[in-house]
């Protein structure tokens, strides 16, 4: 196998997580959210369509990639697709049927200044960056 064959499969290949650990980090993760009342907005601005997927869902895809150290926007969208079951658990039947496509997910990711090189402030403020290594 030469270097180019390596490097390819590198990229296609994403990370493993604990299914455990995903699904404390997420109870905790809304549990915050919750504590501190935030707010979860509802639509793309004051007149824009609605957001078919929670604020919070996306923000903690955005925690879960970090982890995962996802080098770029299409990696965090396997990463989404991979564990969407757990992500999603208890939550409406539409959304769990119906994993967010990579465009919309990298327009939200976008919206909360996320990035693969630029994590989103939030993740450092409500995570001991010891949990990401």
């Amino acid at each position: 196998m030469n270097k180019h064959t390596t490097a390819s499969k590198q990229h296609t290949q994403t990370p493993k997580l604990n299914p455990q650990w995903i699904k404390e980090t997420r109870d905790y993760f809304k549990k915050f959210l919750k504590v501190t009342k935030f707010p979860h907005p509802v639509r793309n601005g004051t007149r824009g369509s609605e957001f078919d997927y929670p604020e919070w869902l996306i923000m903690f895809i955005a925690v879960l990639s970090v982890k995962a150290k996802a080098k770029n926007y299409l990696a965090i969208h396997r990463l989404a697709l991979q564990y969407w079951d757990i992500f999603t658990e208890g939550l409406g039947g539409r959304i769990r049927k119906k994993p967010i496509s990579e465009r919309q997910l990298r327009d939200r990711l976008k919206k909360i200044s996320h990035s693969s090189r630029r994590p989103a402030a939030f993740i450092f403020q409500v995570f001991s960056r010891t949990i990401f290594h």
